[in-house]
Formats: structure tokens, C-alpha cells, sequence
């Protein structure tokens, strides 16, 4: 029981759905005042997609050593493959004797195992398959600058409430999940930028933003 004339607390989840719940528009007749917090998801999202094109430019700008290092990495697979397993294929030897200290700290030496010296037939990559190498990392590059520019180009226009800026990065941040979980193509950079992304979406679904999207398309109807 409240004691007569109180005002009863509001508890969590009554202040959570108060938030997750819009206003209701204003009078059709008054201008839409941009909220506070869609100018901040707006600048969220539009670091983000500068993020992303940075990292498919520098990408695109770096094929060629990345290839180079490839390569490095594989030759030196194939000499500790030979240097603590007896070789390549059918001529591992198999050996209980665990990987010197000295290298067990490396990311090489840890794909040195038999089984994976096993499984290689190699003794070096092919001018095709480091070809193929170059095409993937070029192809996953220009991927990341195309998500750049449709991730900066949504920031700029949820300015303005426009709805499809929201579908656009759904498919963003659904194309990037993809990239990370199937391709590996991720690094901190881009999961910082798809971080901020999820939080400049969520936020325009909130309160005053998710109204101010709602007014700005009941305006379009309108006309």
C-alpha cells in the first residue's frame, strides 16, 4: 500500500519499457526537431564506416606483402615440417616429442603439427595458388570498402530519419557476422566498428530517436 496522494516508484523494467516505447508524434504541423541521441548514433555509424574504408583501403594497398608473408609463413611450415616430422605427407614420421619450447610461442609453430604436415603435399605454393591468395584478399578487401561506404553514407542520412538507413545497417552488421564467423575476415578494427554500429542502431529504436523516425515518415506519407 502508498500512502495517500504518494507518487508509487516506477520499477526497471516499467523505466525500461517507458524508454523502448515511443512518443507519440508530435502535431503534424510543427517541425521535427532532430534528437540528441541521433546525432550521436549518426556519428557512431559514420566512424564506423570511415573504419571499414580504411581497412579495405589499406588492404587493397598491402595485397602484395600480404601475399609475400603468406608465402613466408608456408615455407616455414614446410621447414619445421621437415626439420621435426620427417617431411611432408606420407613422409611424417609420427613422434610423441612435443614442439621445442622455443617455438611453441609462435602462431607458425602451432600450425606445425603431423597431422597438418601430413596433410600437405607441397613443398611450396604454386604462382596460381598465390594468385588465388592476392584475388581472395583484393575481393574481401573491396568487400569491407563497399560496407565503408554504405555504412558512412546510412550515418549521414539517419540524420534525417530516414528509415532504409536502418534496414541498411542490419544487412551490415548481418554481412560482417558473416565475414567473421565463415571467412575470418575480422580483426579488433573491424569488430570495434561493427560494435559501434550495433550501438548507433539499437539507439534510433529508443524513446525520442524511434519517434523522430516515425514523424519523418508519417511527413513523407503526408505528401
Amino acid at each position: 500500500m502508498t500512502a495517500p496522494g504518494s507518487r508509487p516508484r516506477k520499477g526497471f523494467m516499467a523505466s525500461l519499457q517507458s524508454a523502448m516505447t515511443p512518443a507519440i508524434p508530435a502535431d503534424p504541423g510543427a517541425p521535427l526537431v532532430r534528437p540528441r541521441s541521433v546525432t550521436i548514433a549518426s556519428v557512431l555509424v559514420m566512424v564506423a564506416g570511415v573504419l571499414f574504408l580504411l581497412i579495405g583501403a589499406l588492404s587493397v594497398g598491402s595485397a602484395e606483402s600480404q601475399v609475400q608473408d603468406q608465402a613466408k609463413s608456408y615455407n616455414t611450415v614446410i621447414a619445421q615440417c621437415k626439420q621435426y616430422y620427417g617431411g611432408i605427407g606420407s613422409s611424417v614420421v609420427p613422434t610423441t616429442a612435443s614442439t621445442p619450447a622455443s617455438l611453441a610461442t609462435t602462431v607458425v609453430a602451432a600450425t606445425a603439427l603431423p597431422s597438418a604436415c601430413a596433410a600437405v603435399t607441397d613443398l611450396a605454393l604454386s604462382d596460381s595458388q598465390l594468385s588465388s591468395i592476392k584475388s581472395s584478399i583484393r575481393t574481401f578487401s573491396v568487400v569491407l570498402i563497399v560496407i565503408g561506404l554504405a555504412t558512412a553514407a546510412s550515418g549521414w542520412f539517419m540524420r534525417e530519419g530516414r528509415k532504409w538507413t536502418r534496414r541498411v545497417l542490419i544487412g551490415v552488421v548481418l554481412v560482417q557476422l558473416v565475414l567473421a564467423f565463415l571467412f575470418q575476415v575480422s580483426n579488433t578494427i573491424t569488430l570495434l566498428s561493427t560494435l559501434l554500429i550495433v550501438v548507433g542502431l539499437s539507439t534510433t529504436f529508443l524513446g525520442k530517436a524511434s519517434a523522430y523516425f516515425m514523424g519523418v515518415a508519417l511527413r513523407k506519407n503526408q505528401h
